[in-house]
């Protein structure tokens, strides 16, 4: 019985690297994981014709060192379509008009040349920690007109902790453009924005009204509002990375807004866009 259980097992395994490979043009390659994403959401699951590019690498500093060698990490999963007007709406704002494979063999040149120039150092002090990390990872939620994407990096190398940083990309499936907040707001929506998120984050950690924000620990008396936001069925997001509003110990900071709440400071195009939703 174990015998028959492994070789299915096996059969499957190899099923699902054929089709990988299939999706790749025929190619397979160790380092070029293609698989259905998981990242991504819609109202009836993901559809085949989206599905991710990823690569992983792991490059020594010192490989005559084998194991011993610091080493890099690197990470990176994108978001691919087999539309062909979608898939340079994502190109365009997203990969910086490259394929996914060319971003990611970008990227992890740009990471590599960084590295690398560490190696007379980390050879000249090997009790040092030259161990780096980059990850970098793009998902979010497929509504019929938009796209609402997050783009999360880690870097790490060397101090004290890694950097964070999360951008948000609302993209227009119709139009075939990036959708900026003052696309979707009236004139003069700002400065009521604005005192809606001082009131959110005074609530949430716990100081009174009208308080200074920098009694609770930010930066500035005021969050702003920030161009980094994105869309819901729920209302309107802003997200801050660390050291941006807040010393980095407070993290990366979102706050949704109600669209119940906020309703009067959305124009038009605002609003067909979270009727479609």
């Amino acid at each position: 019985m174990k015998i028959k259980f492994y070789i299915i097992i096996l059969f499957f395994a190899l099923i699902v690297n054929s089709c990988a490979a299939l999706r790749n043009g025929g190619k397979s390659n160790e380092n070029d994981i293609i698989s259905y994403t998981t990242g991504w959401y819609e109202d009836n699951g993901l559809s085949p014709k989206y599905i991710t590019y990823s690569r992983e690498e792991v490059l020594l500093l010192l490989p005559e060192k084998k194991r011993k060698s610091p080493r890099l990490d690197f990470f990176i999963d994108t978001l691919d379509v087999l539309d062909n007007s979608e898939r340079r709406l994502l190109q365009r704002f997203l990969y910086e008009d490259l394929s996914c494979q060319e971003y990611a063999s970008k990227m992890f040149n740009q990471v590599k040349a960084e590295y690398l120039k560490k190696k007379n150092e980390a050879a000249l002090y090997p009790d040092r920690p030259y161990d780096w990390s980059y990850t970098e990872a793009f998902d979010g939620r497929i509504y019929y007109p938009v796209f609402v994407v997050s783009r999360s990096r880690y870097i790490f190398s060397g101090g004290a902790h890694g950097q964070n940083e999360k951008i948000f990309f609302v993209l227009d499936r119709n139009l075939l453009s990036k959708v900026e907040l003052d696309d979707i707001l009236v004139n003069g929506a700002k400065a009521s924005l604005q005192k809606y998120i001082d009131d959110v984050l005074r609530e949430r950690y716990h100081a009174a009204p009208d308080t200074p924000l920098t009694t609770i620990g930010f930066l500035n008396d005021t969050a702003g509002v920030p161009d980094n936001f994105f869309i819901t069925r729920g209302g309107l997001g802003f997200c801050w990375n660390p050291y941006e509003i807040a010393p980095y110990v407070m993290g990366t900071i979102d706050v949704i807004l109600p669209y119940s709440q906020i309703e009067n400071l959305i124009n038009d195009r605002g609003k067909d866009l979270f009727r479609d939703l």
